[in-house]
């Protein structure tokens, strides 16, 4: 857990990274709450001096068949009465201490861009020209082509759900065995991660203050309550809104030798999003949804590898993106656009021509040591151990590199020409026509 302490050894560069992030965490207010604290526990530890003394005296009086003095006795109750008190005091404080900790923002690389939101981040290359072009929406196309069905969907579970049928569904498999296959030849390891996450394991990986709304809570039953072996858990699961926070979970309490970093993984999971907070963007269609499959990398290295791991889990998506044939660009997230847990983020989007712009499909980020200090991950090197840094990045994110392939490979005659390198995985086929209404 990060401490206190911890933020009094590095609170220059903490501030410093507060007043670029023109964050209105409460700062001041957390090294105001650790200065009384730890002045009250002073207090404590000398009443309890106090205490210690008087009740020997007064244990040795008891000894000797010598009158107690009644005077010591209620000054002793008095200082039981105020250790007590104080007590009282020092959990409320530290309650509230703990709430700032987990959720105080990580501090910033020096390389991020200064800007109040996303409009100034910072574009740091594009791949080729775009072409710019007429055509229906996305959910047009795809229900034209019967590829889709939004309609069912809604009625069945909601808004923001879909069907994926036909070639259209083979091609998200299509989409994940690609990934999965490039990324384990360069040595990840594969790993199938739980889809639910305890409470205190998820605000280990992501801040939950900002993030909680986003997510789906599984709600303990009347049944489940009375179960026994219920009683003493914090029954509140999360839905995972990305393999990530399972990753990070996966690594918890871990003590890695040092020869063992960096340690690289990916996982292939569904990712459930409630999408709080976005009423009125991407309503229609299956770009900002509240279920699709992500291809996701996660990495724990040594603090002094960290930089070299960002730039090798980001040119392994972009060549992903490559391979697709698709028109991108490499974002440099700015400090009003970051978010809490990221270090330093990069995007890539890609050029989507129906509705000419660049969308995000990619995000990678260098969490420093946030999630280690959390959920306690370190290294041993030579006797001394230390935190670790986390990094991930996306792989493929199926839902949107869909639209990408749809948008940007749509023929004239309404058919979408399948990207060379998935056409082994779709089992020889090169377009895909639908069943035209």
């Amino acid at each position: 857990m990060i401490t206190t302490k911890y933020v009094r050894d590095n609170i220059d560069k903490i501030r410093r990274s507060m007043e670029k992030r023109r964050s209105d965490y409460p700062l001041d207010e957390l090294l105001k709450l650790d200065e009384d604290l730890r002045k009250i526990n002073t207090q404590i530890q000398e009443l309890q001096k106090q205490r210690n003394v008087g009740s020997k005296e007064i244990s040795e009086a008891k000894k000797q068949y010598k009158k107690v003095d009644e005077v010591k006795v209620k000054q002793l109750a008095e200082i039981g009465k105020k250790i007590q008190e104080l007590e009282n005091k020092t959990l409320e404080e530290n309650k509230r201490i703990e709430e700032l900790l987990w959720n105080m923002p990580n501090t910033l690389d020096e390389s991020v861009p200064y800007g109040k939101d996303d409009s100034e981040n910072v574009e740091l290359k594009r791949s080729q020209r775009i072409k710019k072009r007429d055509m229906p929406s996305d959910s047009d196309i795809l229900e034209g082509l019967d590829l889709i069905d939004l309609e069912q969907a809604a009625k069945v579970s909601g808004a923001r759900f879909y069907y994926l049928k036909g070639d259209l569904a083979l091609l998200e498999q299509a989409l994940i065995r690609f990934a999965i296959d490039r990324l384990t030849k360069k040595g990840y390891e594969l790993i199938a991660p739980p889809l639910m996450l305890k409470k205190e394991y998820y605000r280990g990986s992501t801040a939950l203050g900002d993030f909680e709304d986003a997510l789906y809570k599984i709600a303990e039953t009347t049944e489940v309550k009375a179960k026994a072996d219920y009683e003493k858990l914090e029954d509140e699961l999360f839905l995972i809104s990305t393999s990530e926070h399972a990753l990070a979970a996966y690594n918890a309490e871990k003590v890695f030798a040092g020869s063992e970093l960096p340690k690289k993984y990916i996982a292939v999971t569904p990712c459930f999003r409630r999408e709080a907070g976005s009423h009125g963007k991407d309503t229609k269609g299956i770009f900002r949804v509240h279920h699709f499959y992500k291809v996701e990398q996660y990495i724990v290295a040594k603090p002094e590898d960290s930089e070299k791991i960002f730039d090798e889990i980001i040119k392994n998506a972009e060549e992903l993106v490559k391979e697709l044939e698709l028109p991108y660009r490499i974002i440099n997230i700015c400090t009003g656009d970051i978010g809490t847990v990221a270090a330093k983020k990069y995007d890539i989007e890609v050029y989507m021509p129906g509705q000419d712009k660049f969308r995000e499909i990619v995000s990678g980020s260098n969490c420093s040591d946030w999630q280690s200090l959390r959920l306690n991950i370190k290294y041993d090197e030579g006797g001394k151990r230390s935190y670790v840094h986390t990094l991930n990045c996306t792989g493929i994110a199926t839902t949107r590199i869909i639209l990408g392939i749809v948008e940007n490979n749509l023929t004239e005659d309404n058919t979408i020409k399948i990207p060379h390198v998935l056409i082994p995985y779709m089992n020889g086929k090169t377009e895909i026509f639908g069943s035209k209404k």
